[in-house]
């Protein structure tokens, strides 16, 4: 998405993964109107990228006969599925998104701070590493990071250390982890380094948007500071539409898990998910500034190869699970069932052509991916009442 007011709002949605050395939530992607991607449930790419020219080299869940790996141990109709209702964004919360996403557009434009020292109360844009006895702990390393001073999100000393620190400087902190330490437990208690450089520190924050402001950050596609407001209205109904998907995925896929027996995977459709796990978690690391052992460290506990593997068999088991269903209920799609279900896909995301989504997916990419849809609605349409 072109527009610099919009690529900032994503940037808030996706705030809070880092909360100094502490709890990680899990970090989203959004949608928006602009984009075919769909968070978790977002088709997927081919290993080498290039769409429908490397269908005939790719494996698919219709290749596989399922019932060759997989049985279930109870009936799948009738299993009990709860999921919390969707979330409705209230006025306070659109406001309070559309002014943090002007803020940090306006930042982004203007540029931070950076001819005065860091004071208490300041929200700083930081790097940072940290290492025991030398060496890089997991979770340690991040950069471009956002923290208030004295807001108490890293361990004690941490912020303190941070304060008279003139952006561009870099300090060496030692700190000692709290031996009550929960997230880490082989950092309870010990002694470390942080190496952290402030990039900048953040305007103050203004509490009020301007039309003039707004028209100029988006290049022109809003022009009022309502029109922006609606947006961000449409921004949240969106998410939490797709929150409320994914929470419905995982739970029928929770269910179905405790019954399934598997004796064995295909080892072809590991291979593919492992390529397409890397691929999304490169992609990913690049963005941070940072290569995808370090991301993978930080926000899985893990090297990339390990966090890959174990993804990738998890998504064979789970496509496995719904290609069962599907086989033994017809829920697999038709030529034709997959070309409207394409189209209505591309006009919901605002693609002119079809032949788009095919720049990073094949159509059969796309077959599975519907396919899983129809499957958690059968499943959720079977399931108990409660």
């Amino acid at each position: 998405m072109k527009k610099k007011l919009a690529i900032a709002l994503a940037v808030v949605m996706t705030a809070g993964i880092m909360t100094g050395c502490g709890d990680k939530a899990d970090k989203q992607t959004p949608d928006t109107k602009e984009s075919t991607e769909t968070s978790q449930e977002t088709v997927q790419e081919t290993s080498d990228g290039s769409g429908e020219d490397s269908a005939e080299t790719y494996v698919y869940l219709k290749d596989i006969n399922v019932e060759d790996y997989l049985t279930l141990n109870g009936d799948y109709k009738g299993l009990t599925i709860t999921v919390d209702p969707k979330e409705e964004a209230t006025q306070e919360q659109i406001a309070s998104l559309a002014l943090q996403a002007y803020n940090n557009s306006v930042t982004a434009e203007l540029g931070g701070i950076t001819d005065r020292a860091v004071a208490l109360g300041d929200t700083i844009n930081l790097d940072y590493s940290g290492k025991q006895d030398g060496v890089a702990f997991d979770g340690g390393t991040a950069a471009g990071q956002q923290l208030t001073i004295g807001s108490g999100s890293f361990i004690a000393g941490f912020e303190d250390g941070l304060i008279g620190v003139m952006p561009g400087e870099t300090v060496d902190l030692n700190l000692t982890f709290p031996d009550s330490y929960r997230n880490n437990p082989d950092l309870a208690g010990a002694e470390v380094v942080f190496t952290v450089t402030v990039n900048f520190i953040y305007p103050s924050q203004r509490e009020e948007m301007l039309d003039v402001v707004i028209e100029t950050l988006t290049e022109g596609e809003y022009t009022t500071v309502d029109a922006f407001m609606d947006y961000c209205g449409e921004y949240l109904e969106y998410t939490a539409e797709n929150n409320y998907q994914a929470a419905r995925e995982s739970a029928v896929l929770t269910e179905l898990e405790n019954i399934a027996v598997f004796e064995d995977l295909p080892t072809e459709l590991v291979s593919k998910y492992n390529v397409l796990v890397m691929n999304s978690i490169t992609t990913e690391a690049a963005g941070y500034g940072v290569d995808a052992d370090t991301f993978c460290s930080y926000y899985f506990g893990s090297d990339a190869a390990t966090y890959a593997q174990q993804l990738a068999e998890a998504s064979t088991r789970q496509g496995m699970l719904f290609q069962y269903v599907a086989d033994k209920e017809g829920l697999n799609l038709s030529d034709e069932e997959l070309d409207q279900k394409m189209q209505e896909f591309a006009d919901e995301n605002h693609v002119e052509n079809v032949e788009d989504l095919l720049e990073n997916a094949t159509k059969e990419d796309y077959r599975e991916y519907f396919m899983f849809k129809k499957v958690v609605d059968f499943i959720c349409e079977n399931a108990a009442r409660q």
